[in-house]
């Protein structure tokens, strides 16, 4: 299962961390060791940063509060942010017109909902709104999405006439069925973006220059610090492109197989703090499990 020689230990100088499924646990939750073990990651001059989908709003306190987490990679890659003084040190948005394209390609589907990341922000019409509020899901879940989304009415006007920048679309389906065929309609129409799948009714997309992996790359360059030496841990697809380009990929233990095959090792799951464990079995040289720290 894991590619690791044992006994090897790779030189790792970044982490890139997935949110939900990776760090949390599934009551979207960062145990006490799991911080812990990131925290003296960072003290140790690692830089440790959040690898999520979620757009800077959205960025948990809980993992903010750490103390040296300097930067963090939102909105799949599109964005990155220096959070010592807000600034963007990296992005790749979808131009306002192309993304409209998406969204009319993709409504052609029945029970077609979306919403857009724009300037660290998630905004939706009343319909998107309507379909995410009686959807089945953890109240921790629909806590984050309740306080993390802004209504807007007229949202593609707004689009059309402010011609926003755009972060990431983000398709949700009432029909799961045929979602194969969804992606492959949307990708052989516009190869300028990059399509994934968190969950079997979603999809991600983001400009195909974005990306978790492009993005933690890139970061990589302003550190001066090589692909080798980054390390990613995921659990979903919409990973797979930092598993895929990182020196040192890691799929958690409640990742799906075709996720496990990326990885380099195959940690715990999330609700065992893989994270903590993986990092202190490579980085951190230590064997012990909990009793390390």
């Amino acid at each position: 299962m894991n590619r690791t020689e044992e006994g090897k230990r790779p030189d790792i100088r970044m982490i890139g961390l997935d949110l939900d499924g990776t760090v949390f646990n599934n009551e979207k939750e960062i145990t006490e060791h799991t911080r812990q073990v990131l925290a003296e990651t960072i003290r140790r001059g690692v830089t440790v940063l959040p690898a999520t989908g979620r757009p800077q709003e959205g960025l948990p306190g809980q993992f903010l509060a750490i103390p040296g987490v300097r930067y963090a990679l939102t909105s799949n890659g599109a964005r990155i942010l220096d959070l010592k003084d807000g600034s963007v040190v990296y992005e790749q948005p979808i131009s306002w017109d192309v993304a409209l394209d998406a969204v009319a390609q993709m409504e052609q589907y029945e029970g077609c909902n979306w919403e857009v990341y724009h300037d660290g922000k998630i905004y939706v019409d009343k319909d998107t709104y309507h379909f995410i509020r009686h959807r089945d899901m953890a109240a921790a879940l629909w806590d984050y999405i309740r306080r993390s989304r802004i209504f807007f009415p007229d949202l593609k006007e707004t689009i059309r006439r402010e011609k926003w920048k755009i972060e990431k679309l983000h398709m949700m389906f009432s029909d799961t069925e045929n979602r194969d065929e969804k992606l492959l309609s949307l990708r052989e129409k516009f190869p300028e973006l990059s399509v994934s799948c968190a969950t079997s009714f979603n999809m991600e997309i983001v400009s195909a220059k974005a990306g978790k992996g492009n993005g933690l790359l890139e970061l990589g360059k302003l550190l001066g610090i090589s692909r080798e030496q980054i390390m990613a841990c995921g659990d979903a697809a919409n990973d797979w492109d930092m598993l895929k380009k990182v020196g040192f990929p890691v799929a958690m233990g409640n990742a799906d197989d075709e996720t496990k095959k990326l990885a380099a090792y195959v940690t715990r799951t999330n609700e065992e703090d893989g994270v903590a464990w993986a990092i202190e079995k490579f980085v951190l040289n230590q064997e012990k499990g909990k009793e390390s720290l």
